[in-house]
């Protein structure tokens, strides 16, 4: 038996809360930072790949993908629709011994602080059913503050950024 463990060394930023923790790397940081919905861009959006701990309580946010090309864009919507996004998922899996996998999507919005709306929200269940038991996460990148949000009992909350996080 092989045995194959990654750590995220690059982690700039965590979110805390509901007993979960989520480290976003760098790399995935930037990505983010480039798609704010600054000025009239559309939505940019994508799924996320990374791994978690044995009780899935800490997940690592180490990859994302972006729109692609037969998506399609608005300035309040999008429709992933590429299957390129499926196929990064299927093929970090693999690379990784079955480490990486999917773990939610990310999404812009042109507001300061990110509300997710009732498409998103209907979106995130629809996750939920398609990956029961699997630790999903859910970003909403707005013009200047990024939030995760996570289900609990009360619909989907989002995390407090921790204290002295980048």
């Amino acid at each position: 038996m092989r045995i194959v463990v990654i750590v995220a060394t690059d982690a700039e930023l965590l979110f805390k809360g509901f007993g979960r923790d989520i480290r976003v790397c760098g790399p995935v940081l930037r990505v983010w930072n480039e798609h704010r919905q600054i000025g009239a861009k559309a939505e940019a959006f994508g799924v996320l790949v990374g791994t978690t701990s044995f009780d899935k309580k800490t997940v690592w946010i180490e990859a994302v993908t972006t729109p692609m090309r037969l998506d399609l864009r608005w300035r309040f919507g999008f429709r992933l629709l590429d299957k390129g996004h499926e196929l990064t998922v299927r093929r970090m899996f693999e690379q990784s011994c079955r480490q990486r996998i999917y773990l939610g999507t990310w999404h812009t919005h042109p507001e300061t602080v990110p509300t997710p709306s009732k498409v998103d929200t209907r979106d995130w269940m629809a996750c939920h059913r398609a990956n029961p038991g699997r630790p999903l996460v859910f970003v909403v990148v707005g013009t200047a503050r990024t939030q995760v949000f996570v289900r609990t009992r009360r619909g989907f909350r989002p995390l407090q950024r921790a204290i002295g996080a980048s």
